[in-house]
């Protein structure tokens, strides 16, 4: 057998300190104790090692990510770009020659459908389909018919129907002269109320201010005198005298039908001698 103070230590304590235990004990405690406190340290050390390490590691992976971010704005940018500038099949016109080619699109297309319409209506006028309204489709019609509400310069026969003897009596006139069939209404009107005025049935103030013509209605604006004149006849000498204006304009100017008096441009709503609120219109 071997002897126990001869065999070699198998293992080794780190950290082990020689003490020398032939020093008083007093000495021996006071190691005891640095030891403890170096103990302490470097364990302090070692924490804040680790410490420092941690925020270490952390910082440096907000470094390694900061400049991925950085590089994907960046990209994302770029492609932003080449997608806004440039297509699959090369690069794109500039944003002011894009605006005008498509304003020169949509003209060409409204020019199209243009010429389109007015071949579609001339096509449709050719074949003699019903018009619908007064609606010209070339300038000779509107020629035509400006010629046709203008009248010629030469004599033109008109009868006129007066009150006389309790009935209507007739009387033929010539007008001279050419203007719009409003202003030979007029002229064919006042040579009417003259003719009253030679029989002393109205004022001789009485006159017509303007008329003005619109569909089957004649509208005429009076002088307050002719009001009061018919006021003076009576009922039913007035309703005979408009009867004659009435049979008068529809006899010579077809197709108006009913004729609306005004004074002084105002709705007559005085219902005495005759309701003139509404159209006269001629019923016997």
């Amino acid at each position: 057998m071997r002897d126990p103070e001869k065999r070699e230590r198998q293992f080794v304590v780190r950290g082990k300190k020689e003490y020398d235990y032939d020093s008083p004990a007093v000495r021996r405690r006071k190691t005891l104790r640095e030891r403890e406190e170096e103990e302490e340290r470097l364990d302090m050390e070692e924490r804040l090692l680790r410490e420092r390490g941690g925020k270490r590691a952390r910082d440096g992976e907000e470094e390694e990510a900061r400049p991925t971010r950085r590089g994907r704005r960046s990209s994302s940018a770029e492609e932003e770009f080449y997608e806004e500038d440039y297509d699959e099949g090369g690069t794109k016109a500039p944003k002011i020659v894009r605006i005008f080619a498509w304003i020169a699109l949509m003209v060409i297309l409204f020019a199209c459908g243009y010429l389109a319409t007015n071949y579609f209506f001339s096509w449709s006028d050719r074949k003699g389909g019903e018009r619908i309204g007064n609606v010209y489709g070339a300038g000779s019609e509107v020629k035509e018919a400006e010629k046709a509400g203008t009248v010629s310069a030469s004599n033109e026969k008109y009868t006129l129907y007066l009150p006389e003897n309790g009935s209507l009596s007739r009387r033929e006139v010539e007008i001279n002269g050419a203007g719009t069939q409003e202003e030979i209404i007029s002229k064919v009107l006042s040579i009417y109320i003259d003719s009253l005025k030679e029989k002393k049935i109205l004022d001789t103030s009485v006159s017509t201010f303007d008329i003005f013509q619109g569909g089957d209605w004649l509208y005429m604006d009076m002088t307050p005198s002719f009001q009061s004149s018919l006021k003076a006849l009576g009922r039913q000498k007035a309703e005979l005298l408009l009867c004659g204006f009435v049979k008068t304009v529809q006899e010579n100017f077809p197709p108006l039908k009913k004729i609306k008096f005004y004074v002084n441009s105002k709705e007559i709503k005085d219902q005495n001698p005759v309701d003139l609120s509404q159209p006269w219109e001629r019923t016997e």
